[in-house]
């Protein structure tokens, strides 16, 4: 239990450097301290409730703490409760699910672009790995209690994200709302297997939709660092015509937004397809809800992904950009561009490779 605290400390520590990078500019400044404060406060309530698991069973041992719930039946006490819902929220933070996701546009916004793509990755990996460990390992005999709470969550992060995001112009908040959506697609295998109690299949749909994600959204973040310098604007609604002078880039902004959307045959449609399949292959009222709304919520992420590509591509250049055709983008970000881009074709070609990546990480948790 340390471990994990201090690996998650570890991983999120930087990110607040990171984050205030550009110095003199005010958003930076102002995302970075939101992003440290909320940051500090999720930490916090971590720590309290591991405090309150050590209180109730004297063991710092995932599996030694798990067994002395289930001995003294105080898995569902209301102590135990308490500290799997501060645990969870502070988590919640890292993750940046509804409603402990406030931090999240202010600092995409303001750090810079390399950074924003890293921590939009980053930080939901450590979250959700950590959050896979603590309910695998220390709750798995109280999953109906936490799994009605994550499904509620689920729900509100999917069409919160989705519905701020369709009333953002400036690209990197479009994407950080997409990025919270996401956390919610992310979220619901979770929910509906500590309900159902079938972990296996949860955690094999959450990774293989958490490392595809990865990917497809590293490149989102760079396609939009090379469409702002293009058009030295921050606004998606004066990107008008930007094809015709960044045409191979336009079409690999097209491809990551609608992999993002889950269009076939790029990855995220696979992504999307293993998390229905878990969530209706419980055959109930909880798992079939979420698929619902998870579908119209994937219908809403369609409309702004596809509101971007349509303004590249068929709008007619803005008077007031000056377009530059020699846009910098760093020799390493374009390797992790391109890598970003293969994986995000192979995952939709090939989804055998991450399925067997999603299993793996199943027998893992559940070893």
């Amino acid at each position: 239990m340390l471990t994990l605290f201090i690996g998650i400390e570890l991983a999120s520590a930087p990110m607040f450097l990171l984050s205030g990078w550009k110095k003199g500019d005010q958003k930076s400044n102002e995302g970075a301290i939101k992003f440290f404060l909320l940051g500090v406060l999720s930490a916090s309530l971590i720590l309290y409730g591991f405090s309150l698991l050590y209180g109730l069973t004297g063991e710092l041992i995932f599996s030694e703490i798990s067994k002395v719930l289930l001995v003294t039946n105080l898995s569902n006490s209301p102590a135990a409760l308490l500290s799997v819902m501060l645990i969870l929220a502070g988590i919640g933070f890292k993750i940046s699910v509804v409603p402990f996701h406030s931090w999240a546009p202010d600092t995409y916004e303001g750090s810079p672009l390399p950074v924003t793509a890293y921590l939009s990755v980053s930080s939901k990996a450590t979250g959700f790995v950590a959050l896979m460990i603590i309910l695998t390992k220390v709750f798995p005999d109280s999953g109906s209690s936490w799994g009605i709470v994550l499904v509620i969550i689920s729900a509100l992060t999917m069409f919160i994200g989705n519905l701020s995001a369709l009333q953002q112009s400036n690209p990197v908040r479009l994407l950080a709302y997409s990025s919270i959506a996401q956390a919610g697609f992310i979220l619901a295998p979770l929910a509906v297997a500590g309900i159902s109690g079938d972990y296996a299949d949860g955690i094999y749909a959450s990774v293989t939709y958490l490392i595809i994600y990865a990917f497809m959204n590293l490149g989102a973040f760079l396609v939009v660092n090379v469409l702002i310098n293009t058009s030295g604007s921050n606004n998606i609604y004066e990107w008008g015509g930007l094809a015709k002078h960044q045409p191979l880039t336009s079409i690999f902004a097209t491809i990551f937004f609608f992999s993002l959307a889950g269009i076939p045959p790029l990855g995220g449609w696979f992504a999307k397809f293993v998390v229905f399949r878990s969530l209706l292959s419980t055959g109930e009222v909880y798992g079939i809800t979420l698929a619902i709304i998870g579908a119209i919520n994937a219908v809403i992420g369609l409309v702004f992904y596809a509101r971007i590509s349509k303004i590249i591509w068929m709008d007619s250049q803005s008077e007031n950009i000056t377009v530059n055709t020699k846009p910098t983008l760093l020799g390493p970000l374009k390797v992790v561009g391109f890598i970003s881009l293969v994986i995000t074709f192979i995952a939709g070609i090939f989804p055998n490779i991450f399925s067997n990546l999603g299993n793996a990480s199943a027998l893992f948790f559940n070893s």
